[in-house]
C-alpha cells in the first residue's frame, strides 16, 4: 500500500515519510509558530526518531475501513519537506471522528499550499476509503488554521468544549452533498454568564475578532473608524476589565464556550441601553444574537424601555433590531437610535419620579430622556449619583465634594479642570481624542505623581520642579547635569 500513498498536486506532493526525514521533520518542531499551537511535537530528536519509525511502520498496515495516515508535504519546485498532513482519530473525539492536522513551515505560509496540501489528501481519501466525513478542529484564536480548513471546503458545525475542558471550533467535511446547503443553526444551548475579570481576555479575543470582521465588511479596512461603528477600544483589555468591574457584562456562551458577549447599562430601575453586543464571526447567521437579545431582556425583567445606538451603515443590524421589536427614534448618516418599550402602559419619559422643590429626604429619582437644561444644584447632596449617556455640554461643576467618585467613558474635549484637589487621582486608558490636541497643565502641584506605560512624546516640561523625577529609573536631574556636561 505504501506506493500507492504518493498524492501529487499542482505546488505540492504528499509522500510517505522515510527515517531518512529525521533532520528535515526536527528543523520543522524547532519552529515557535508550529509548536505553539501542536505542542505535542515539541520532541528531542530520540523521540522523534521513534515517532517517524512508528509512522513508517504504519503505512503497511494502511487500513482503508480506518483511516490512520501521516504524510510529508514536499514543496515540488524546491523538493524540500515544507510540512505534514493527516487524517486520524483523536482521543479528544468520538470514536468514529477522523480528524485531519496539518502544519507548515513559517517560510512557506500565506501561499496557499497547505490548503491545496488539505483538499488533496481528502479528496484522495474519500476516493480510495470508505470515508465518507472528516473534521477539523481549531482553537477560536487560530485564524490562519481556520481559513485552511474553510478554504478546503469544510463547514462550521458549532463551538465545543472537548474532553480537555478547552473550546474548540468543530468543522466537518462530507463526501458527497446529497442536498442543498442550508442555512446554519444552532443546536446547542445559548446561555449568558456574568463576566468575571479572568474572562476579559477571551472577551477581548472575540470582540476584536468581531468588530475587526466589521470594519472588514462595511468600512472596508478605513484607517479612521467612527465610533458608531466600533466601539472605542474594542480590542482593550483593559477597557473590557473597567465593563466588567462597572457594567453588567455577560459572556454569550454555547456548550460552555464563549462565542460572544453582551454589555448593559442599566439606567435605572425602568430603564437600560445595549451598549455592546457581539458574536464571533464563525459563529453568526445561526440565530444567536436574537437568543441573546430575549435572554438580556429575561435577564432584567423589571427594566421597561431599552435603547441602543448603532451605525448608520449597518443596514443588517436595522432589520435585526427592527425584527427584535425596536422602533428607531432618531436617524442620521452615521448613526441609528433604537427603543423598545416593554410595556403595554403609556410611559412618561420625563421623569420616573418627582422630586419636592424643598425636600430633604433621602429619595431614590431618576431622570430618563429628560430635558434638564440650565438647572442647578446647590448645597446638595449628590452622593451615590449617577450620570450616564448624557450630554453635559457647556455645564459648569464648581465648589463640590466629589471624594470617591468615578469618571469614565467621558468625553472632556476642551473642558477646562481649575483649582481641584486630585490626590489619590487616576488617570488610566485615557488619550487625546481622534484629533490628538495636546492638554496643558498648568500651575499643578504633582509631587509624587508616577506616570506608567503612557505616550509622553512631544511633552514638553518647562520651569517644572523635578526633583527626585525619574524617567526609567533615572533621575531627571542627573540626566540634565550629563547634558550640560556633554555641552561643555
Amino acid at each position: 500500500m505504501k506506493s500507492q500513498l504518493f498524492i501529487h498536486s499542482n505546488s505540492v506532493t504528499l509522500r510517505p515519510f522515510t527515517l531518512e526525514d529525521q533532520a528535515a521533520v526536527y528543523a520543522l518542531t524547532q519552529q515557535p509558530e508550529i509548536t505553539d499551537v501542536l505542542p505535542d511535537w515539541k520532541m528531542t530528536e530520540e523521540q522523534l526518531r521513534e515517532f517517524l519509525q512508528f509512522v513508517v511502520g504504519s503505512y503497511e498496515q494502511f487500513n482503508p475501513e480506518d483511516v490512520r495516515i501521516l504524510l510529508a508535504v514536499v514543496h515540488n519546485e524546491d523538493q524540500r519537506i515544507i510540512g505534514w498532513c493527516g487524517v486520524f482519530s483523536n482521543d479528544l473525539l468520538d470514536r468514529a471522528d477522523r480528524e485531519v492536522a496539518y502544519a507548515i513551515s513559517r517560510d512557506y505560509r500565506n501561499k496557499g499550499y497547505i490548503t491545496e496540501a488539505v483538499r488533496a489528501l481528502t479528496a484522495y481519501l474519500f476516493e480510495h476509503t470508505l470515508l465518507d466525513r472528516i473534521v477539523g478542529i481549531v482553537k477560536p484564536f487560530n485564524q490562519p488554521s481556520r481559513k485552511v480548513l474553510e478554504h478546503a471546503g469544510f463547514r462550521y458545525n458549532s463551538r465545543r468544549m472537548l474532553m480537555d475542558k478547552e473550546c474548540y471550533d468543530y468543522f466537518e467535511l462530507l463526501k458527497v452533498k446529497t442536498e442543498p446547503v442550508q442555512p446554519k443553526q444552532i443546536h446547542s444551548e445559548i446561555r449568558l454568564r456574568r463576566a468575571q475579570q479572568e474572562d476579559a481576555v477571551v472577551l477581548t479575543e472575540i470582540c476584536t475578532r468581531a468588530f475587526d470582521h466589521v470594519i472588514k465588511v462595511w468600512a472596508d479596512n478605513e484607517k479612521d473608524i467612527d465610533s458608531n461603528l466600533c466601539p472605542p477600544d474594542y480590542s482593550s483589555v483593559r477597557m473590557h476589565r473597567y465593563v466588567i468591574r462597572e457594567w453588567d457584562y455577560y459572556v454569550v456562551e454555547s456548550d460552555g464556550c464563549a462565542i460572544g458577549g453582551v454589555s448593559v447599562n442599566v439606567l435605572g430601575r425602568k430603564h437600560a441601553r445595549i451598549d455592546k453586543i457581539y458574536i464571533d464571526p464563525v459563529c453568526q447567521g445561526c440565530g444567536v444574537g436574537t437568543q441573546v437579545m430575549r435572554l438580556i431582556e429575561a435577564e432584567f425583567p423589571q427594566i421597561e424601555t431599552w435603547k441602543l445606538e448603532t451605525s448608520g451603515r449597518q443596514l443588517d443590524n436595522h432589520h435585526f433590531y427592527e425584527k427584535m421589536g425596536y422602533v428607531c427614534i432618531y436617524a442620521s448618516e452615521d448613526e441609528f437610535v433604537y427603543e423598545k418599550n416593554m410595556s403595554v402602559d403609556s410611559f412618561d419619559p420625563t421623569c420616573d419620579e418627582t422630586l419636592s422643590k424643598h425636600s430633604g429626604e433621602s429619595k431614590v429619582v431618576e431622570y430618563v430622556q429628560a430635558n434638564l437644561d440650565s438647572v442647578r444644584y446647590s448645597t446638595s447632596n449628590l452622593t451615590n449619583s449617577r450620570i450616564t449617556d448624557c450630554n453635559l455640554s457647556g455645564s459648569k461643576l464648581t465648589n463640590l465634594n466629589m471624594t470617591n467618585i468615578l469618571l469614565a467613558d467621558l468625553r472632556l474635549t476642551d473642558s477646562k479642570i481649575e483649582f481641584c484637589a486630585l490626590d489619590g487621582v487616576q488617570f488610566q486608558d485615557t488619550h487625546l481624542g481622534s484629533d490628538r490636541v495636546p492638554m496643558k497643565w498648568a500651575h499643578c502641584d504633582l509631587g509624587g505623581s508616577r506616570f506608567i506605560d503612557c505616550d509622553l512624546s512631544g511633552v514638553q516640561l518647562e520651569q517644572c520642579q523635578v526633583t527626585g523625577m525619574k524617567i526609567n529609573g533615572v533621575e531627571v536631574e542627573e540626566l540634565l547635569a550629563a547634558y550640560e556636561a556633554m555641552k561643555s
